[in-house]
């Protein structure tokens, strides 16, 4: 995606998959995979690469099938960490 294009809107995750256009897919999957230090298109201080192709993924597979891939526990102190605790 050029500098000078609008990012295309895409909607949070969902439970289920959810469809992607290739306008979406264009504007959050980066052009090609790199590995910079053991991170994934640039070194570690710039996560948003990373967090543009995992927000793609998440909306393109689902959170169901998300959580499957981490124990309950760290799922809950993620979301611990982000929320706090209710």
């Amino acid at each position: 995606m050029d500098a000078n294009e609008t990012r295309v809107d895409l909607a949070p995750a969902d439970l289920e998959a959810r469809q992607i256009t290739m306008a979406q897919y264009y504007g959050y999957a980066p052009e090609k995979f790199e590995l910079w230090d053991g991170y994934l298109f640039l070194p570690g201080e710039y996560p948003e690469p990373r967090r543009q192709l995992l927000q793609l993924l998440l909306v393109n597979t689902g959170l169901i099938e998300a959580v499957k891939l981490a124990p309950e526990a760290q799922w809950r102190e993620a979301l611990a960490r982000v929320y706090g605790e209710k």
